[in-house]
Formats: structure tokens, C-alpha cells, sequence
């Protein structure tokens, strides 16, 4: 499970204010991502997100006409693989619960900095290839869903150990599967066994924190 991201990632952008739209896009591109479609509706975004099949997806909530973001989102999830980043006015829980159900891998509250944007698409990729990664490990849903469960306990008890944020996290879970050449169910087992963890990288900026169980498959 190599969590770092080596290539340009294809990247479809959903949002409809213009000057986020620009914001977004220039960080992106500082950032060495491959922008390849723009959609400006619910609707659009499903079938961009369909025919270019994109490595990342960043999805305003709140997109106009009758399919709002959270809606594309689901729809979206149920027939691509991809990490989605919902991007939202306000931080209020009922969205953020619903943006979580629709299978999105993290969020991030407007307006969008660059320092914010970078770190929170990591943490959307990472999570998702762990949830990857597990079900590729699984015989059946249950097993994988299993999986996730024990992921989720390791993550979180590092973080109630360690001063860490969740990204670092998942990098210590990486760390480990590397060294001792296990799956991520023995590694996140071993960490709640209490097994020796690798070194934890420097912090890396502020990252909202979803549920891992959440990330690319909508509940």
C-alpha cells in the first residue's frame, strides 16, 4: 500500500463559484496536479467523473440544479473507485455527517488555502487506499468491513497516544506494513497489541478528520 503520490493526479474539480474555482485551480496546478475536467452541476459532475475516470475528485456540497454534491457524490461512489473531498460554506454537522455517508474521504471549509488543500488531498488518498487495501485483502464485504473496523481502532488509539494527526497516522501504519512485510489487518493488530511503531514523520498542517470507515464507499 504505497501511500505517497509520485505522479500527477487527474483531477476533476465540481464547483461553481468562479472565484473558488480559480483559487482552487491555481493551487492545484502549483501543486503538480492534472487538472482534466471542471464541472459546474450535481448532474455534470456524475458524468465527467464516469468518462474521465479521475484519480481525485473535489466536490462542492452545495452544487446547483436538482443534484446537489453530497447526491453526485453517492452516485459516483457506487461505480468508481476514487478518493472525493467535499468542499463546503459551512462546517455544520448535519452536512458533514451527510457528506461522510455519501462515501466522501475528508472536507474542507471554504475559503480554501493552499497550505490547507495540499495536506487534506493526502489525507483523502491515504485513507482511501487503506480502505483499497482492505478490500483487496478480503475474501467477502464482512471480512473487509472487519478490516476497516481494526483500522480504524489502530488510528485511533495512535492518535490518543502519540501527538499525531490522523495523516501521520496512516503513515505509521504504512511504515510498519514496509518493515515487517505484513497486511494492514496483521500491522493495525499489531498496533493494537501494542507492537513497536516506526518513527512518526513531522506534523504537516491542519487536516479535517473523518471516520475511516466512511472513504470511497457510501453506508
Amino acid at each position: 500500500m504505497n501511500l505517497e503520490i509520485t505522479t500527477p493526479m487527474r483531477t476533476l474539480l465540481c464547483e461553481d463559484d468562479g472565484i473558488t474555482v480559480m483559487q482552487l485551480r491555481k493551487a492545484l496546478l502549483l501543486g503538480g496536479f492534472d487538472i482534466v475536467g471542471e464541472a459546474t452541476s450535481g448532474r455534470k459532475a456524475i458524468e465527467l467523473a464516469l468518462s474521465l475516470k479521475p484519480d481525485l475528485i473535489l466536490m462542492d456540497i452545495n452544487m446547483p440544479g436538482s443534484m446537489n454534491g453530497i447526491s453526485a457524490a453517492r452516485e459516483i461512489v457506487q461505480h468508481l473507485a476514487v478518493p472525493i473531498i467535499m468542499l463546503t460554506a459551512y462546517s455544520d454537522d448535519d452536512s458533514v455527517n451527510d457528506a461522510l455517508e455519501a462515501g466522501a474521504c475528508a472536507y474542507l471549509v471554504k475559503p480554501i488555502t493552499r497550505e490547507q488543500l495540499l495536506p487534506a488531498i493526502y489525507l483523502a488518498v491515504t485513507r482511501f487506499r487503506a480502505i483499497q487495501t482492505a478490500i483487496e485483502e478480503a475474501t467477502d464485504l464482512r471480512e473487509a468491513h472487519d478490516i476497516r473496523r481494526i483500522v480504524e481502532k489502530a488510528v485511533t488509539m495512535l492518535l490518543e497516544q502519540q501527538t499525531i494527526s490522523e495523516n501521520e497516522a496512516y503513515r505509521v501504519l504504512q511504515q510498519q506494513m514496509d518493515v515487517t512485510r505484513r497486511t494492514l489487518r496483521q500491522t493495525a493488530q499489531d498496533i493494537l497489541d501494542g507492537g513497536i511503531l516506526s518513527s512518526i514523520p513531522p506534523p504537516e498542517g491542519p487536516i479535517e478528520a473523518v471516520p475511516v470507515s466512511s472513504c470511497g464507499t457510501s453506508r
